[in-house]
């Protein structure tokens, strides 16, 4: 069998061969039956000319240039000034990097074109189309692609004419009446159909009139669809349905800016700047648009998310979720918000950076409304600017935090300079030293709504009036406080000038700075004692208020000491919990903080103060925030921490770590106490499939001073259909938080190949009350994944309902829906 030759005028031109072997074809290439399989690409080599017989035929006509054409049938038939029929099997290659493969070929000369008959396989890139013809215009470099069935993964497609064209740089695919699914198989699941789909390898698809198809049915149609083959970018679009919102669509598109344009692709290259567009509908409160920008270059993008903007004229603001009624709201409601870091180039061993947070809210309900999950976190969002060098030894801060939002309780921080420095030796010495320094100009304002809708009218009512209760309960814990002892005492007393001087608005200049010393003494590798000393100084200047400037010296020092106790127990292994060897470290510890601080006066306003948590406060004033609330104390921590040491992936791996301890009051900050809780904290990770977190604390005292706590979670996983996750935690005798029974429970079960469901509960015993429960379901059809969720959560005067949907296509085109009923 010898390769075609072309005639003797024409004899410059290339001649290559290329064999491509069975392995090494997609499986799709495998259905071309007999067709002798050419060789790799990468296989390329010259082969000599070979005499073919004289067909008889003039010579009047020159073949291009920018093919090479391999006719392995050695048959040449036609009128080589028109028309050249190859016999094959023909392999012809362009030097825009297309592949075509068939028995049959006709070259026609003057039409500048080569018709491929049957069996015909075509490569361009990572693209694959097989069918019974195809042609291809070389000079024009199109291919005529019509009936053919394309591959590129991960996308199939099909048209009534599809063909390629090269816009200088790479091909792009062009269907008409085409069809696109990411299911390689005779009959898949799902279609996306357009009048014109054009694919661009490696960036995007875009689709006019499409509509999308489960099976035969369509379910779905946009006018015009450019989707981007990253996950992130192109439509995404989440329906469902809500108490507070009615049935709702919620749709975002991705597409990335920045960049420099590209004058003869007119593209954007290297694109920064991620832009999701929104429009979302909710039934009973209207059309809401939106834009977030982010800079994809950030490291952190998902922490510093760029610029956002969301609007909505809502048609019924004052519903909620809650039931507690609201004042009247501006139906125009809206989010600004900006975050971003900006960093400078000033110093080689330094890092400048600007960081901006700001968020404007157009009224204080707008996040319970609309943004759920950041309202559980963050109801009250700060509002920052800060500019911060850091280096190896220290951290200089000149920060801002504004008031953006006068509906919220907010401190101001205008400005605040600080410098921190991080724990190093003295000279080299053995000592070691850590300070911090800052200065503030400090205030705090209580919402202006706030202040008129509760606060004031709770100040006058009188005692037994229906509408307290109600009030009070709009108000966060401290400003319920605050109301409540005032109320508390008699008419005329001068405390509650005092009080509500604290509760409304307040301030003050602050200078503060602390600096400690430690020497670590080392004895062996089993004891190790670091005493430490230290020296606060603050000092208060232009107060707000009935109270004076103040001044205070604050000396605090203590000691450290732990011993370390290791018991090897050899080749202890049990496969089953994870055991292969086992090392016991022992660490006994005790802790003694001692601290000596000059009293302010009572009506002197705190900012910086406590606020209340189960967990025991540190003992290192270094890291104790509330600045303007520091008393005297001494305190000695007792305590061990025990860890279990096994190997895992030929590594160290912590199967078990328990710290038990509990503190004796010499002198008691808080009141009156002599010992702590006793205080357990357990983490035990025998498994990838098992865990178990523990927090534990109850009183040893039969005294009425203590509480108890109770708060663990379990992960596991008995096999691999099934998944759990129960967490359990009792409260009793809190002096700030309600006694509590809670239990919460998360599963998922792979019921199937193809189906799923999940669920979560939230019980509370001590009130017998479900207060939510979500429950899933989910069929993964191969390509489709579709997923339906439904929601009760019971609030306290109005429960609420939630449904959302989820339909998943895997792979191509990226349409997929958030699927959280929590969040919807």
């Amino acid at each position: 069998m010898l390769p075609f030759r072309l005639p003797a005028f024409l004899r410059f031109l290339p001649l290559l061969t290329i064999s491509l072997s069975a392995q090494e074809l997609d499986a799709d290439a495998q259905l071309l039956l007999d067709t002798p399989v050419p060789p790799p690409v990468d296989m390329i080599q010259l082969v000599p000319e070979a005499e073919l017989p004289d067909p008889g035929l003039s010579l009047g006509a020159a073949m291009p240039d920018n093919i090479t054409i391999d006719n392995q049938g050695g048959t040449i038939e036609g009128n080589v000034e028109k028309t050249i029929r190859l016999g094959g099997p023909v392999h012809v290659k362009g030097d825009s990097g297309v592949e075509i493969f068939s028995r049959r070929a006709e070259v026609d000369l003057q039409a500048k074109k080569i018709t491929f008959i049957e069996d015909v396989t075509v490569f361009q890139g990572n693209m694959l189309q097989r069918g019974d013809r195809a042609v291809y215009f070389y000079e024009t470099r199109v291919l005529d692609a019509t009936g053919l069935r394309a591959s590129m993964d991960p996308i199939v497609m099909e048209a009534g004419k599809f063909s390629s064209e090269w816009d200088g740089e790479k091909q792009i695919f062009i269907g008409k009446d085409a069809g696109i699914t990411t299911q390689d198989v005779e009959k898949p699941q799902f279609w996306v159909r357009s009048d014109t789909t054009t694919i661009y390898p490696g960036d995007r698809v875009t689709f006019r009139n499409l509509k999308l198809y489960a099976g035969d049915t369509p379910i779905f149609w946009l006018p015009y669809l450019s989707q981007p083959l990253d996950s992130v970018l192109g439509y995404h679009f989440s329906p469902g349905a809500r108490s507070n919102w009615g049935p709702y669509l919620l749709n975002t598109y991705g597409i990335m800016l920045g960049g420099e344009r590209n004058p003869e692709t007119g593209e954007n290259e290297e694109a920064w700047l991620l832009s999701q567009w929104r429009l979302d509908f909710r039934a009973t409160r209207g059309i809401a648009a939106g834009v977030d920008l982010k800079d994809i270059r950030e490291e952190y993008v998902d922490e510093i998310s760029g610029l956002s903007l969301y609007h909505l004229y809502d048609l019924n603001p004052q519903e909620t979720r809650t039931g507690i009624p609201r004042a009247e709201i501006d139906p125009n409601r809206y989010k600004i918000q900006l975050k971003h870091r900006y960093r400078f180039e000033f110093e080689q061993d330094a890092e400048w950076r600007l960081d901006t947070n700001l968020t404007k809210l157009s009224d204080q309900h707008y996040l319970e409304d609309f943004e759920i999950d950041t309202y559980r976190v963050n109801p009250a969002p700060d509002n920052t600017i800060g500019l911060f060098r850091r280096d190896d030894d220290s951290l200089l801060s000149i920060f801002g935090r504004f008031r953006l939002n006068d509906f919220y309780r907010t401190d101001t921080h205008l400005p605040e300079i600080a410098y921190d420095q991080v724990l190093k030796p003295v000279f080299g010495s053995q000592f070691l030293h850590e300070g911090q320094t800052s200065f503030s100009i400090r205030a705090v304002q209580a919402g202006d709504v706030t202040r008129r809708e509760i606060i004031n009218p709770l100040l006058t009512l009188p005692p037994g009036n229906s509408r307290v209760p109600e009030l009070l309960l709009r108000l966060n814990g401290y400003e319920r406080r605050l109301v409540q002892q005032i109320r508390a005492l008699p008419p005329g007393d001068p405390r509650a000038d005092a009080l509500r001087s604290v509760l409304l608005d307040t301030g003050f200049h602050r200078f503060h700075t602390n600096h400690s010393f430690s020497l670590p003494i080392h004895y062996g590798d089993w004891f190790t004692v670091t005493p430490r000393i230290g020296a606060a100084f603050t000092n208060y200047s232009s107060v707000q208020g009935p109270a004076d400037s103040d001044a205070r010296l604050l000396l605090h020092g203590g000691a450290e000491a732990s011993l370390k106790i290791t018991k090897d127990y050899g080749n202890v292994s049990n496969h089953s919990l994870g055991l292969d060897g086992m090392l016991h470290f022992i660490r006994p510890y005790a802790n003694l903080s001692i601290v000596s601080a000059d009293e302010l006066g009572r009506d002197f306003p705190r900012i910086d103060r406590r606020t209340f948590t189960t967990r025991p406060r540190t003992l290192d004033p270094s890291r104790y925030t509330a600045i303007d609330e520091f008393e005297d104390w001494n305190i000695l921590r007792l305590g061990t921490r025990n860890h279990l040491i096994t190997r895992r992936d030929q590594q160290s791996h912590e199967w078990l770590f328990l710290d038990t301890y509990i503190d004796r009051y010499f002198q008691d900050p808080e009141g009156s106490r002599n010992w702590s809780n006793l205080y357990n904290d357990l983490r035990w990770q025998p498994l990838p499939w098992l865990g178990l977190d523990i927090e534990t604390q109850f009183p040893l005292s039969g005294g009425n001073d203590g509480f108890s706590e109770f708060a663990s979670r379990l992960r596991y996983m008995p096999n691999a259909n099934v998944e759990l996750s129960l967490a359990y935690r009792h409260l009793s005798n809190n002096p700030a938080l309600l006694d509590s029974d809670r239990i919460e429970l998360t599963t998922y079960i792979r019921l199937s190949e193809n189906w799923g469901a999940g669920s979560h509960h939230v019980f509370e015993m001590d009130s017998g009350i479900l207060e939510n429960q979500q429950y899933t379901l989910h069929r993964d059809f191969g390509t489709w994944v579709v997923g339906g969720g439904f929601t009760h959560r019971s609030n306290l005067f109005e429960d609420e309902f939630g449904v959302v949907l989820a339909l998943t296509l895997k792979d191509f085109p990226s349409i997929s829906l958030p699927f959280g009923t929590g969040s919807q």
